[in-house]
């Protein structure tokens, strides 16, 4: 049984962090350590205790010894006598100096610090330092949160609202395109409160020039303060992407969790359960869930918690402007893997270590597959996921016919309107490929694992919409195959696109626009 006890103070000495606990009886007996777990990582450390007294407990906890990385230590107190536990809660006061504080310790170019997670939970968050861990942006902040408040009872007539994607860094996904149709399509009077989050760094940063007064440099002073006084935020992503990615305890982060959002999704719902982060008692629960189908709109429902009228089925803004822009003449098979949850923030040599890395290694330097796009002048793009995009230095291959692409240096709807054939695993990206009527194969080794972790909504056996491989041998025999049939679309796949999509037009994004718009928005 887990009871609850409130921390009430954190001070910082140099590498030592020491927090101060309020107990509720004298003769508790109690011992703590500091844990960080995940699918293939273990650490824990001890706490010592340096104070007690009938109604507080002081740990210390060593900054200097834990693992450095992008991690969250959860806190772990625990009788000498029984099997009973606590969890340490948050008090309003002490969240409050966190927020307004300097409660932080720097280590190997890595930064500790304490915050509330779900339930204001107490954890110890590890990540590398950024340029917004600076005083100066720390007191933008504060400035921008201060007028923001004062202005958004003036602003409120406006209607602002904000669009963005991952991270804000890029200008290529559901965001965007919908942010394009408003600028587009939309009068004067509707188009100037409404702006689109990117960071400069993006590769598509040049690209959105012609929108410049509507496109607002990300975590700049006027990104902050419309973050404050927008009415809508209409994302691909969570209201965590509109802002510094795990940002220290901040004013900004608590108003952005209040705000509503309508969310276009990253991609169809059906090869990844989602619903712990995603659902209306999730982590990032949404104000509007648009959906694909009737079908995806009862997973949405049965699965997420929404009501009815919370989930629109609109279809995907980025479909209006899929083409199908193959070339027979010089066919392109696009590989393109989803990520995986347990080697997320792993070091390379673990990485290197791994299934996930050992298979398409393999297959980027599989002399048949070699042979075969020689002989039939096929080139093969590897397009490796966002969220491991740090790896793409560790795959190598010598191949002409084989190209890698780092994430976000060529915009992902390019490479697939122009492939001939897609080739992934559990990616959502096979949606776009299907709703082209492109061949699709889902190269599925690790299967048992995926569901493990992740799990999905469909049966991956039965309601795949292209054909399943587990091996390599047989994932090259379908290669071929396709490719004596000119990478056409297998009648029994074409026909499930029906049950796949309520629309097959380019009014996806008038769909959106409209259902925002009679919200009031």
């Amino acid at each position: 049984m887990e009871h609850v006890l409130y921390a009430t103070h954190i001070k910082i000495n140099k590498t030592q962090l020491y927090l101060t606990i309020q107990i509720p009886k004298s003769d508790l007996n109690l011992r703590a350590e500091l844990y960080y777990q995940n699918s293939s990582q273990d650490f824990h450390h001890p706490l010592r205790c340096i104070s007690r007294t009938s109604q507080k407990l002081i740990f210390q906890i060593d900054i200097s010894v834990l693992e450095s990385g992008e991690n969250d230590w959860n806190l772990l107190i625990c009788s000498d006598k029984s099997s009973e536990s606590w969890m340490v809660i948050l008090g309003a006061r002490l969240r409050t100096q966190l927020i307004l504080g300097n409660y932080c310790i720097s280590q190997n170019g890595c930064l500790f610090f304490p915050m509330g997670s779900t339930g204001h939970r107490f954890i110890l968050r590890s990540r590398p330092l950024r340029s917004c861990d600076s005083p100066s942006f720390h007191f933008k902040e504060l400035l921008a949160f201060g007028l923001g408040k004062l202005l958004k009872p003036f602003w409120k007539k406006r209607h602002i609202w904000l669009i963005y994607e991952k991270y804000c860094i890029s200008a290529q996904d559901n965001g965007f395109y919908f942010f394009q149709y408003c600028m587009k399509y939309l009068p004067e009077k509707e188009r100037k409160n409404i702006f689109f989050i990117l960071d400069k760094s993006s590769p598509q940063w040049k690209d959105t020039h012609k929108y410049h007064s509507n496109v607002i440099p990300f975590l700049s002073f006027r990104h902050l303060l419309y973050l404050i006084t927008s009415e809508l935020y209409v994302a691909s992503d969570s209201r965590l992407h509109a802002f510094a990615w795990k940002p220290m305890p901040n004013l900004i982060s608590r108003e952005i969790n209040k705000h509503d959002i309508y969310f276009l999704q990253h991609g169809v719902l059906a090869l990844k359960r989602v619903e712990n982060l995603f659902g209306a008692k999730g982590t990032s629960s949404m104000t509007y869930f648009t959906a694909s189908s009737e079908m995806e709109k009862s997973i949405i429902e049965q699965n997420f918690g929404y009501k009815p009228e919370q989930i629109p089925v609109t279809g995907l803004s980025r479909w209006d402007v899929l083409k199908d822009k193959s070339d027979p003449a010089h066919p392109s098979i696009l590989v393109m893997p989803t990520w995986r949850s347990w080697l997320e923030d792993q070091s390379d040599e673990f990485f290197c270590q791994s299934q996930y890395y050992q298979e398409y290694t393999a297959l980027l330097n599989d002399p048949e597959l070699q042979k075969f796009l020689h002989s039939s002048h096929t080139e093969l793009i590897f397009y490796i996921h966002p969220k491991l995009r740090e790896y793409i230095s560790s795959f190598h291959t010598e191949d002409s016919q084989i190209r890698l692409i780092p994430f976000g240096s060529v915009p992902l709807n390019q490479l697939i309107m122009k492939c001939s054939m897609l080739i992934t695993d559990y990616s959502s990206v096979s949606w776009d490929a299907y709703y082209l009527g492109k061949p699709i194969l889902f190269y599925q080794f690790d299967l048992e694992k995926y569901n493990e972790t992740c799990g999905s909504y469909i049966n991956m056996e039965k309601d795949l919409f292209g054909e399943r491989c587990t091996t390599r041998t047989a994932l090259l025999q379908k290669i071929s195959e396709y490719a004596k049939n000119g990478f056409k679309e297998k009648p029994q796949y074409a026909d499930m696109r029906k049950n796949y999509f309520a629309y097959h037009d380019h009014n996806n994004r008038r769909r959106t626009y409209e259902f925002i718009k009679d919200r009031g928005y």
